[in-house]
């Protein structure tokens, strides 16, 4: 059920059709929010794409919307294949982790009917009732390890032992990003390197807070424009836990695709479909999450957001960044859940570590704001891009490293491989071109971008 990017869609659990109750003030809570839900798909972070880029990037080609009950044989085919595909590409994760990461991308691509979800003439093929569990329950007929309770078992693990061994370890000057002998989150070029601590832990904050919602208000507040002198506007919203019962009866499938209002919210809280409260402990499949939109309007760019952390801060803060960015991911299909999130959970609890340590928070609010600003896909020059964690681990075609260290490259100075770029295949000449200026408008100049092919 949540969030961000790629994903806010969330079906029923597994099971025949259910009878929809009544709960009580739900039908004023939504006939405010029927008509007002826009068919514009904002914020679109994970949602990957088309493999081969077969569809046009200014207009597509015909879509079909299918359901699984329906459809359940064309379903899991495509799950099977899609996840097969991904299988195959390269990608800078050990192999037991790279398992428990890509059923998660093939959700988010039958959601869109991204990659293997179309028909042999090129229709987009949708299904908007896929979840996790679902496509999980294809998976695991292949691999017994892939059922859905210990798949989120383990990326629960993975994201709460690098919780644990960072705040264990977090007033040490330097680290070795190794937890119980291997790298965090299974990245490969991770294994045995080293950083200064402050600036890891200034990236993960930094990416830590980026997608809050307050912080994203007030950023509005204090760059009232972008680069180019246009009012700036950046949309976002809450990652709030339910009750998941409650949740799928009230009909809400998406909350990200329109605004509710604080009183819709307090409505919803009355009649228990939202949690009160934050200190409770919430598990999956009782609860779950779910992403609540505050206001409309395009997120950030998180390809922009890694290289101005980079281009700041430097590499060992990129790492952080990059590493809390992946944290968010695996945090979307977990056993446990965290209110608010666990990368903004554990982002406040290093703030409060620097603190004790030396009476001042270790990021200042300011430099959240002017990343959210630099990184809104609304500033200019305008950018219609936010990779997946997947994609950022990715060798994309042509390339000899993967994309998260490309976008390094750009801040070196050196040379940027000729790949194109998520879900929406964006050049790499458009998507670095925008991202030089944009440094250059911020003050972080570094040199023109210059592409190179690979035979990778």
């Amino acid at each position: 059920m949540r969030r961000r990017g790629a994903d806010h869609r969330r079906g029923a659990r597994r099971g025949g059709p259910r009878r929809r109750a009544r709960l009580p003030g739900l039908p004023e809570v939504l006939d405010r929010v029927v008509g007002r839900a826009r068919p514009e798909r904002w914020d679109s972070r994970d949602r990957d794409g088309d493999p081969g880029g077969r569809r046009e990037r200014e207009r597509g080609p015909a879509v079909r919307v299918l359901d699984i009950r329906r459809d359940r044989e064309i379903f899991e085919r495509l799950a099977a294949l899609d996840y097969d595909f991904l299988l195959s590409q390269r990608f800078a994760v050990t192999p037991r982790v790279l398992g428990d990461l890509l059923p998660q991308s093939v959700v988010g691509r039958a959601q869109n009917g991204h990659g293997w979800f179309t028909d042999e003439f090129g229709t987009s093929l949708q299904f908007p009732d896929a979840t996790f569990e679902r496509v999980l329950s294809v998976l695991e007929r292949v691999d017994p390890n892939l059922r859905g309770p210990q798949v989120r078992e383990r990326r629960g693990t993975l994201v709460s032992r690098f919780g644990e061994w960072l705040l264990a370890n977090c007033g040490r000057p330097r680290l070795r990003l190794e937890i119980d002998g291997q790298p965090p989150l299974g990245v490969e070029f991770l294994a045995g390197h080293e950083v200064d601590t402050r600036a890891f832990c200034t990236g993960l904050v930094l990416a830590g807070f980026m997608d809050d919602w307050e912080h994203r208000r007030t950023a509005m507040m204090q760059h009232k424009r972008t680069y180019a002198g246009h009012p700036f506007n950046v949309g976002g919203g809450d990652i709030l836990i339910v009750d998941r019962e409650k949740f799928e009866l009230c009909g809400l499938a998406d909350p990200g695709a329109t605004v509710l209002e604080e009183d819709q919210l307090r409505e919803l809280r009355d009649i228990g479909v939202i949690c009160r409260d934050p200190r409770a402990a919430y598990r999956f499949p009782d609860h779950d999450q779910a992403y609540f939109r505050r206001r409309l309007g395009e997120g950030v760019c998180d390809d922009l957001a890694l290289i101005w952390v980079a281009a700041r801060y430097g590499y060992d803060a990129l790492l952080g960044a990059f590493l809390m960015d992946g944290i968010d991911t695996y945090d979307k299909y977990l056993l446990d859940l965290t209110w608010g999130g666990y990368d903004t959970w554990l982002a406040g609890r290093l703030q409060e570590r620097f603190l004790d340590l030396d009476d001042r928070p270790l990021v200042s609010d300011e430099r959240i704001f002017d990343l959210i600003h630099f990184a809104a896909k609304r500033n200019d020059p305008l950018v219609n891009l936010s990779s997946s964690h997947r994609r950022l681990v990715q060798f994309e075609p042509g390339a000899a490293v993967p994309t998260v260290l490309n976008h390094w490259r750009l801040v070196l100075g050196e040379p940027v491989f000729d790949v194109r770029l998520g879900y929406s295949r964006v050049p790499a000449e458009e998507f670095y071109g925008a991202a030089w200026r944009r440094l250059e408008a911020a003050g972080l100049p570094v040199p023109a971008p210059r592409l190179i092919k690979s035979r990778a």
